[in-house]
C-alpha cells in the first residue's frame, strides 16, 4: 500500500489531504510526507 500510495500521489491521483490518511493510517511517514509535498503533515491536517 505505502508504494502505491506514493505512486499515484506522483501521478497526481491523489492530492497532499488524501496523501495525509495514508500517514494517519501508518502506510506513509510524516518525514515521507513532507519530502513528497514540501508540506508539514502536522499543518496539512490541521487545516481540515
Amino acid at each position: 500500500m505505502h508504494n502505491l500510495a506514493i505512486k499515484y500521489y506522483n501521478m497526481g491521483l491523489y492530492s497532499e489531504k488524501q496523501l495525509a490518511l495514508f500517514v494517519a493510517k501508518g502506510f506513509v511517514s510524516q518525514e515521507e510526507f513532507k519530502e513528497l509535498t514540501g508540506l508539514d503533515y502536522k499543518k496539512v491536517v490541521q487545516a481540515d
